[in-house]
């Protein structure tokens, strides 16, 4: 029975026309309309499997027959009217996306958390709502920070995902419950604006706090990837809110020498990239009538300093010139490296 649903799933699972849920789209000018939800027709895995066990048991004549899948109607989740009060924009970003794998795990990532209700007081998780991160589930290799280092990771680039839409959910105002930055600084917003996902270490949850359900709208598009949080406006036209990135400290990279005792004497071979290290916090400000009422802090967050670190070859039958190179690696002095080589050459 499991192996025939499987072989339903994967022959005939995109065949018919499913429901689709009501939806919000907006026009060439930003006004919001509501698209009507549609009833659709899927397997119903269930019957099929019963009918084909007992067409087997009772009617087979152990020859070839053909067997008719059972269709069912299925109404879509979220209707027209789940969505009638859902038209005020609370909050919206959009990041600069990129292309590669990393476009294939933004589209996939944006589009599980879109057309996402949000009932009030409902909390929800990004890593729950995107996971996991395979090819089976849409995601491609990309690349991921992982202990200071760029590694290869399935789903890389899901962070961006979580960042975009945290940057929408602090512009409506709703309750950040867990937000983690990355280990090195990403390029696509300010410090302290990101919110990194890590399986088992790093999640990103929020709290609908408002009085009203909302919809989340997350899509690419040009190069782009858009999260749009709506609802009912609970703020006054004349509040309005911004958020600043304010650097606390910049630390500038090191480098890391190792010697290679099988290589050329003076050969070198970059083993990793540096990356500058900061110290951020994010600043919330809110001002009505055009004064400022209030200055907030946000977060506060660390972003490690990773060296720049390179393998030294050291083999020569010089023993002046292989004790200069071994005093100029423990140093980690890259520029006495380099007079060393002049020195005595490679």
């Amino acid at each position: 029975r499991k192996k025939l649903k499987s072989l339903l799933k994967e022959k005939a699972g995109d065949i018919l026309q499913g429901p689709e849920n009501a939806s919000l789209s907006r026009d060439k000018v930003g006004k919001v309309s509501i698209v009507a939800e549609k009833e659709g027709e899927i397997i119903d895995y269930k019957a099929t499997v019963k009918q084909l066990n007992d067409d087997l048991n009772d009617n087979w004549k152990h020859e070839d027959f053909e067997e008719q899948v059972v269709i069912k109607t299925e109404k879509p989740e979220v209707t027209k009217a789940d969505l009638k009060d859902m038209t005020d924009e609370l909050g919206a970003y959009s990041t600069d996306a990129g292309g590669g794998e990393r476009w294939t795990n933004l589209k996939t990532g944006s589009s599980m958390l879109n057309g996402i209700i949000l009932q009030p007081g409902e909390e929800l998780s990004v890593y729950d709502s995107t996971a996991p991160y395979d090819e089976e589930h849409g995601y491609a290799e990309g690349t991921a920070y992982e202990n200071g280092q760029v590694v290869p990771s399935y789903g890389g680039g899901i962070c961006q995902v979580a960042t975009t839409l945290y940057n929408a959910v602090i512009r409506a105002e709703l309750e950040i419950t867990m937000r983690f930055n990355h280990s090195m600084l990403v390029h696509y917003v300010e410090p302290s604006m990101d919110a990194a996902i890590a399986e088992g270490a790093k999640d990103f949850r929020f709290v609908n706090n408002t009085e009203a359900p909302i919809y989340i709208e997350g899509y690419t598009y040009g190069g782009k990837i858009y999260f749009n949080l709506y609802g009912e406006e609970y703020r006054s036209a004349d509040r309005k809110v911004t958020y600043e990135s304010e650097t606390l400290e910049t630390i500038d990279p090191t480098t890391e020498l190792t010697a290679d005792p099988e290589k050329a004497f003076g050969s070198m071979e970059q083993i990793q990239s540096a990356h500058t290290g900061y110290k951020a916090k994010l600043w919330k400000i809110v001002t009505e009538n055009g004064e400022q009422v209030s200055k907030e802090e946000v977060n506060n967050s660390y972003y490690q300093m990773t060296p720049n670190k390179y393998k030294v070859g050291v083999k020569t039958s010089n023993a002046e010139a292989s004790s200069a190179m071994y005093t100029a690696i423990a140093n980690n002095d890259l520029n006495q490296v380099y007079v060393v080589l002049n020195q005595y050459g490679g």
